[in-house]
């Protein structure tokens, strides 16, 4: 049986009551009874007195206090929210978590790996094999041709860097465009500022992946599987193009000498 109408405790604040019109919660509310006001023992309420005519409606609301519904008798207020107090756990959402900056980010940090395919290698090669010539006939000094190999390395370092600084705005903005999708406290972008100690893009990545995985029903899988593929990927490549280079160096060094 359903309780009749009055003020109860609010089931989603403590401190405050809600009108029950006799079958469901109302939106109008009024403060709990403070310290030393009339406010009943816990307990079935109390059933109120037969109306003069059975036929007329619940009045309006009146700001007698009056004991809460039995626990079975009713559902809670549709519109109370979740309690979220310090340390609770944030609630899980079905968004959608693959973002475009999360894919950048993945460009971003696997580019730079690849960059080594930019660098003249047949042109380092040269230089070593002239800087042999010139040891073995008494000569000494860096040659020209390694000096002009070094500029150019350098800058195509600095393009790497840039990618870098990439990763560390594109995991800010796929933060960012988290948040407002729904998901509460996504991992740290601030994590991704170790992408600047070489292989610390995993941090932002790996953490990424793993808070999704609780706080959403998608998950974040998909970015950092691509990521440690194109990784893996990049770092054969470069492994391969780095012994090939050795190679052709003792090659060429060998024959060099041989010559003279």
């Amino acid at each position: 049986m359903s309780a009749p109408a009055g003020w109860y405790p609010d089931p989603a604040d403590p401190a405050a009551r809600r009108w029950w019109d006799g079958t469901q919660w109302t939106a109008q509310t009024a403060p709990a009874p403070r310290f030393g006001e009339y406010a009943p023992t816990p307990g079935a309420p109390t059933t109120p007195a037969a109306p003069a005519t059975p036929a007329a409606p619940v009045g309006p609301p009146t700001s007698s206090p009056q004991a809460a519904p039995a626990m079975g008798g009713s559902a809670a207020y549709p519109a109370a929210p979740a309690y979220a107090g310090p340390g609770a756990t944030p609630p899980v959402v079905d968004v959608p978590t693959s973002t475009v900056w999360v894919w950048l980010a993945v460009a971003a940090s696997v580019l730079p790996i690849l960059s080594v395919f930019l660098i003249d290698w047949n042109g380092y090669i040269a230089a070593v094999v002239a800087m042999s010539r010139e040891a073995s006939s008494g000569m000494s000094g860096v040659p020209a041709e390694l000096m002009s190999w070094e500029a150019r390395t350098l800058g195509i370092s600095l393009v790497g860097w840039v990618f870098y600084a990439a990763f560390v705005v594109f995991s800010w903005l796929d933060w960012r465009e988290l948040k407002r999708r729904g998901v509460v406290a996504p991992f740290g972008w601030a994590w991704s500022f170790f992408v600047l100690l070489g292989l610390g893009s995993a941090v932002y990545m790996i953490g990424r992946a793993v808070v999704l995985r609780r706080r959403t029903v998608a998950g974040g899988w998909a970015p950092l599987w691509t990521w440690i593929a194109a990784t893996v990927v990049g770092f054969i490549a470069s492994i391969s193009l780095i012994v090939w280079v050795i190679g052709e160096i003792v090659q060429a060094v060998s024959f060099t000498v041989q010559g003279s």
